[in-house]
């Protein structure tokens, strides 16, 4: 009984701060407008330092449960829009994507690429980290996270539109399969968290996937020269949360 009551509350959905409309400010990850002065650049960032359920943190599971399954429908895949934001490479995607975790449905938004990784394992990085995000009617996220390793070539990231533009091809024509990408996959880590981006809005719940995905150090390395810069928030304290896994 302990054990699920403590799986009720961790996936409790807590209400979502609204985020103001209106630009929002310049922001980065280094210097005056980086990570440690978000909170300062807006009344609305204010979440980004006086926030006690922040993102990204260490995943060091805090209690065994019997997690839920999640269950992937990304298989809308048709043609990616892929853009620089100035902060992460973004994928658009199709609607008609989604996932499911305890009978709730939540659509699949757009996914990012953050390098190096935003949450460790254990104390370590990892090159590269991948963050689907998925949205209900009522606004709350689930946002699944997949880190990379490195490893042999992934023939799935060549579909992706920056690797053939690296190519000197034209955007494909035909679905792109990214549900391959996130397949397969059971084990996760599950903890309360937020946006690792301003507004860093919390109430977010995250679902890391232990097995990574593999691919290889120049695909990896790819984003990372696509965008420039290390694109990683600084990790964030416990606080009283608990992981499990």
């Amino acid at each position: 009984m302990i054990q699920k009551s403590i799986l009720l509350i961790a996936l409790a959905m807590s209400p979502v701060a609204s985020i103001a409309e209106g630009e929002d400010p310049h922001w980065e990850y280094k210097g005056e407008h980086g990570p440690d002065h978000w909170g300062e650049l807006a009344e609305h960032f204010n979440t980004c330092s006086e926030g006690k359920n922040q993102s990204p943190v260490n995943l060091v599971a805090d209690m065994s449960a019997e997690l839920p399954e999640l269950i992937f429908n990304y298989e809308k895949g048709g043609s990616l829009k892929e853009i620089d934001t100035g902060h992460a490479i973004q994928e658009g995607v199709n609607p008609g994507n989604y996932i499911h975790l305890l009978d709730k449905r939540f659509e699949l938004k757009q996914f990012h690429f953050h390098s190096p990784s935003e949450h460790t394992v254990d104390g370590s990085y990892f090159p590269m980290e991948v963050h689907f995000v998925n949205r209900n009617e009522k606004g709350d996220f689930v946002v699944v996270g997949l880190m990379f390793a490195e490893g042999e070539h992934n023939e799935i990231m060549d579909q992706l539109p920056s690797f053939r533009a690296k190519r000197g091809e034209a955007p494909s024509e035909e679905p792109v399969d990214f549900n391959k990408l996130v397949g397969g996959r059971g084990d996760y880590f599950l903890y309360n968290g937020s946006l690792t981006t301003p507004p860093c809005t919390e109430g977010v719940q995250w679902i890391i996937m232990k097995q990574p995905i593999i691919a290889s150090p120049e695909q990896i390395q790819h984003y990372h020269d696509l965008l420039g810069f290390d694109n990683n928030r600084p990790l964030q304290p416990h606080n009283s949360r608990i992981i499990l896994e």
